[in-house]
């Protein structure tokens, strides 16, 4: 027996998909960061943490730790990252953020936020209030 899938959900589903696209596609398009779409949210998770492993970060990426490592060598030759020998464990590296790595996060924080306004903004203030507190309750299921 087929489960049928309710159209709205199928709808709301492929909507959500187009549009998280898109903004991705709009927030890959500032080159003048220097930096990937994954590797800007690589550079987030470093800067969120006083320091992380590589093991760690390819985890919270949902990829293999030789992946994370491609990304931190672009990212070590821009001056965003520094890595360490974890003094604990000699065989683990510690990755932690550098001053300019913040300083690219935060401008790259403020354009993203600046993008996702742009596309919330044929939204009305209440409209935006309920649509955050949706994504709130949809945030708090999936703990």
């Amino acid at each position: 027996m087929s489960q049928q899938i309710d159209p709205l959900v199928e709808r709301i589903g492929l909507s959500m998909w187009r549009v998280q696209r898109k903004i991705i596609s709009e927030m890959a398009t500032n080159k003048e960061l220097g930096l990937t779409f994954p590797q800007f949210s690589l550079l987030s998770m470093i800067a969120q943490a006083d320091k992380s492993r590589v093991v760690q970060l390819a985890e919270k990426m949902e990829v293999k730790s030789s992946a994370v490592t491609v990304m931190l060598d672009r990212m070590e030759i821009l001056g965003l990252i520094s890595r360490e020998i974890d003094e604990n464990d000699r065989r683990a590296v510690v990755v932690t953020i550098t001053d300019k790595g913040r300083s690219v996060q935060a401008e790259g924080k403020r354009r993203s936020t600046m993008l996702l306004g742009q596309h919330l903004s044929i939204l009305k203030p209440e409209e935006l209030k309920s649509f955050a507190e949706y994504f709130d309750m949809l945030e708090r299921q999936e703990r």
